[in-house]
C-alpha cells in the first residue's frame, strides 16, 4: 500500500497513544452528570440508551436522562420503559372521538376475515367506528376503500402488507379517486408502493396519466419509471422533464439527463452528464458511452501529527464539530485545515468537499495500514462503504446508533466479536480499525452468496433477506432495454436503492486508483448473469 516499516511504526504508535486516550474517553457507560454535560444531538441519545439499558441507576436518573434526549426514537422508547414500566411525557391525542375503534392495519391483516366481520358488526352495534375496519372486513375491500377519505385511504394501503395488497387492492384508480388522492402527501408513499411492487399491475397503469402538479420529484420520477414499464415512452419523457424541473441537486438533474439520453438517444444528454460536477453510475456511464476519461478526485496525502483538542474517535467532539460547521458554515475552508493529519483525513475531506459546495471530489483512502494483506477489490469496497457509510469519521453515530466509520449497527458489533472470540465494548468500533476489520468480517459473509458489489452494498444496507427477496424477483435484473437501469429505479426500499447506486460508482472510483483499470459498465452488463452476481438466483 505504499506505506513504509518507519512509517507504519509512527502510525502505529501514535495510535497506540490514541487509544489510550480514547478509551478514557469512551467509557461504556457515563454518568449522568457527564451526559447533562453533552450537546444535545444524536450521540448524546446513544450514551443515554446505553445509559439506560446498562447504567447502575436509580428511576428519578432514568427519567432526568430521558428527558435530555434530542429524538425519541424506538430504541430509547424500549429502554426507558424496561428501566420504568412506561414511556414519559408521551403525548395523548388531542380531541380523540371516543367512538372511534382504533385498530391498525398491521394488526387487521392478522385476523381472517370472518373475525374482522364479527368485530365490525359488534363496534357498530354499540355505537361506535372504524374505517380500518369499514374497509378490511368488506368483501371488495378496493370498492369500500373509495368511500373513505383519501387520507385515511393512503393510511390503510401504506400501512398493509404487500401480500394484503395484491390479494385485495389490485384494480384500476378511478379518474374521480386519484383528482382526491393526488392532494394528500401520503399519496407519495402509495404510488412509491404500487410502482415497485411489479404485481399491482392494474393499480400501475392506471398512474400512466395521473396530474403531476402537486407531485414531488421522487414521485414525479417514478412516475416515469412505471411508464417506461408500460413502453409509454411518450409519457416517461414528459414526467421526467416535469420532475427535472422540481429539483436543485445536481445528482438528480444528472439522473434525469442519463434517462433522457436512454429513451430519446439525444447526445445533448450525455454532454451534460460529462459536464457535470458529480461523479455517480450515471456520470461514469456517459463517459463510457462517450470514450472519456474518468474525472479527477481528490485523495490528500496528510502528514501524521496529533490534533489538539479533539479525539477523532469521540463521538461528542464530532457532534461539536459539527455544531461548529452549522453556526460558522463561512469558515468551512480554515476549520478544514485545522483537521490536517492523518488520523482526522475524514473530517478534513469532509470539510473540504463541503466548502466547494461538492464541487470538488474527494476520495480519501485513510487507514492504509489497515487494509495491509487484503485483494485490492475488497479494499476498493471497504473504502467505497466508509465513504458512503461515514465520509471516513470515525466517530459517527446514526439516528438508529450504526456505529462507528462503518456504520456497524450493535446487534451486528455482538454477532461478529462472537463470530470472531472476541469481547469487545461496544464503543470500541469507533476505532477505525476494529471498525475496518468488522466491516471486512462482514463482508466475508456477504460474499458467500453476493459477489457483485451492487448486491453486496444493498445487503450491507438493507440486510441479506432483502437482497435475496429483492434479486430472485423474476422481473429485476434480467436482460431487457433499459436494464440494469430500470431494476435499479425499482428496488422497493428506497434508501438502499440510492445507496447501492453511490457505492457502486465509489467503488469504481477507488478501484482505479488501485490500480484496476475498471469500467462501470463492465459491472452494469454483469447484473443480468446470476453465474458472476449471486448464489440466489
Amino acid at each position: 500500500m505504499g506505506i513504509g516499516d518507519t512509517y507504519s511504526f509512527f502510525i502505529k504508535a501514535s495510535i497506540a497513544f490514541i487509544l489510550f486516550n480514547t478509551s478514557l474517553l469512551n467509557a461504556s457507560v457515563f454518568s449522568l452528570e457527564k451526559i447533562e454535560q453533552m450537546p444535545k444531538s444524536i450521540s448524546k441519545d446513544y450514551y443515554i440508551w446505553r445509559f439506560l439499558n446498562e447504567g447502575n441507576i436509580t428511576k428519578n436518573e432514568a427519567l432526568t436522562a430521558y428527558g435530555l434526549i434530542k429524538r425519541k426514537s424506538y430504541k430509547l422508547k424500549k429502554a426507558i420503559r424496561k428501566r420504568v414500566g412506561f414511556v414519559p411525557n408521551k403525548k395523548a391525542t388531542s380531541k380523540k372521538e371516543p367512538n372511534n375503534f382504533i385498530i391498525y392495519p398491521e394488526v387487521a391483516i392478522k385476523k381472517s376475515k370472518k373475525s374482522l366481520k364479527k368485530l365490525y358488526a359488534k363496534i357498530k352495534s354499540q355505537g361506535k367506528y372504524s374505517d380500518v375496519l369499514k374497509v378490511m372486513a368488506s368483501d371488495n375491500p378496493f370498492e369500500t376503500l373509495k368511500t373513505v377519505s383519501a387520507k385515511t385511504q393512503c393510511y390503510i394501503f401504506n400501512h398493509c402488507q404487500t401480500k394484503y395488497r395484491k390479494k385485495y387492492f389490485n384494480h384500476p384508480f378511478s379518474h374521480e379517486q386519484l383528482k382526491e388522492l393526488v392532494k394528500v402527501k401520503q399519496f407519495n408513499r402509495t404510488i412509491f408502493k404500487i410502482v415497485t411492487t411489479h404485481a399491482l399491475d392494474k393499480l400501475k397503469a392506471s398512474l400512466i396519466n395521473i396530474p403531476t402538479k402537486t407531485l414531488p420529484f421522487k414521485t414525479t420520477f417514478l412516475l416515469a419509471i412505471n411508464a417506461i414499464e408500460f413502453n409509454k415512452i411518450d409519457k416517461a419523457i414528459e414526467y421526467i422533464k416535469i420532475a427535472r424541473t422540481k429539483i436543485r441537486k445536481q445528482s438528480k438533474y444528472d439522473q434525469c439527463d442519463f434517462w433522457l439520453y436512454l429513451l430519446t438517444k439525444n447526445k445533448k444528454y450525455l454532454n451534460n452528464l460529462i459536464e457535470s460536477s458529480q461523479i455517480n453510475i450515471y456520470t461514469l456511464k456517459a463517459r463510457d458511452i462517450l470514450k472519456k476519461p474518468y474525472p479527477q478526485t481528490i485523495t490528500p496525502n496528510l502528514g501524521v501529527h496529533l490534533i489538539e483538542y479533539i479525539d477523532p474517535y469521540n463521538p461528542i467532539d464530532w457532534e461539536k464539530i459539527k455544531l461548529k460547521i452549522k453556526k460558522y458554515p463561512e469558515i468551512m475552508e480554515v476549520l478544514a485545515d485545522n483537521y490536517r493529519s492523518y488520523y482526522t483525513e475524514g473530517i478534513y475531506s469532509y470539510l473540504k468537499e463541503k466548502a466547494s459546495n461538492y464541487t470538488e471530489q474527494y476520495f480519501p483512502m485513510p487507514y492504509r495500514d489497515a487494509m495491509i494483506g487484503k485483494d485490492k477489490k475488497r479494499v476498493a469496497l471497504l473504502y467505497a462503504i466508509g465513504r458512503q457509510e461515514s465520509r471516513f469519521v470515525p466517530a459517527s453515530i446514526s439516528p438508529s446508533y450504526a456505529l462507528g466509520m462503518m456504520q456497524i449497527m450493535p446487534f451486528l458489533i455482538k454477532h461478529l466479536a462472537k463470530k470472531r472470540k472476541e469481547n469487545i465494548d461496544l464503543n470500541d468500533i469507533f476505532n477505525p480499525y476494529i471498525a475496518i476489520e468488522y466491516a471486512n468480517t462482514h463482508l466475508d459473509y456477504l460474499n458467500r452468496f453476493l459477489y457483485h458489489p451492487l448486491f453486496v452494498a444493498y445487503a450491507y444496507n438493507g440486510g441479506i433477506g432483502f437482497t435475496k427477496r429483492t434479486i430472485k424477483q423474476k422481473y429485476l435484473f434480467r436482460s431487457g432495454k433499459y436494464e440494469p437501469y430500470l431494476s435499479m429505479e425499482l428496488i422497493d426500499y428506497e434508501e438502499s436503492k440510492e445507496y447501492g447506486k453511490k457505492v457502486l460508482a465509489n467503488y469504481i472510483i477507488y478501484l482505479n486508483k488501485l490500480g484496476v483499470e475498471t469500467k462501470i459498465s463492465t459491472l452494469l452488463e454483469e447484473l443480468d448473469k446470476p453465474l458472476d452476481t449471486d448464489s440466489f438466483r
